[in-house]
């Protein structure tokens, strides 16, 4: 499964996409070994240094939002009313 997860060429993603997704996931976790060789498997895939750059950063962003929004215990419905489409 895991394999096929990773390699199979009719999944949705593209191996470059979701290396960089496992990349930002593994610099949030952090995993030194999975942080290393996502970005080893990004490159490889093509992504350059500012696309695993961007990846990370974009995994920083969220978790500083959810640290923020969590921490002060917004209300969940008023920050969908605020935030969700008009």
């Amino acid at each position: 499964m895991t394999k096929g997860l990773e390699i199979d060429g009719d999944n949705a993603l593209e191996p470059k996409v979701k290396s960089l997704i496992n990349l930002a996931v593994a610099a949030q976790i952090p995993c030194r070994y999975c942080t290393w060789f996502e970005t080893e498997m990004a490159k490889a895939h093509g992504a350059t240094d500012e696309e695993v750059a961007e990846a990370v950063t974009q995994a920083a962003y969220v978790r500083h939002w959810s640290t923020i929004l969590n921490g002060l215990q917004i209300d969940l419905d008023t920050f969908k009313t605020e935030l969700g489409p008009k």
